[in-house]
């Protein structure tokens, strides 16, 4: 699928979590993947204006 999006030019991210395979149990990547996930909804789905990507905590900092 990656690969696929890549050739026809779309926004791609390839997030690659260690040691997890299909079924996720680090309650950190978790937390990630749903964040991601509500993310993206936010801002394809809903298109509050909202950015594609969790702000990360650096990021969030930075911008107070």
């Amino acid at each position: 699928m990656y690969q696929s999006l890549k050739v026809l030019g779309r926004e791609t991210e390839l997030v690659v979590y260690p040691d997890e395979y299909h079924e996720f149990k680090t309650p950190s990547h978790i937390k990630d993947m749903n964040e991601r996930c509500l993310a993206w909804y936010a801002h394809y789905v809903k298109a509050d204006g909202s950015p594609a990507r969790p702000v990360a905590p650096k990021e969030a900092k930075a911008g107070n």
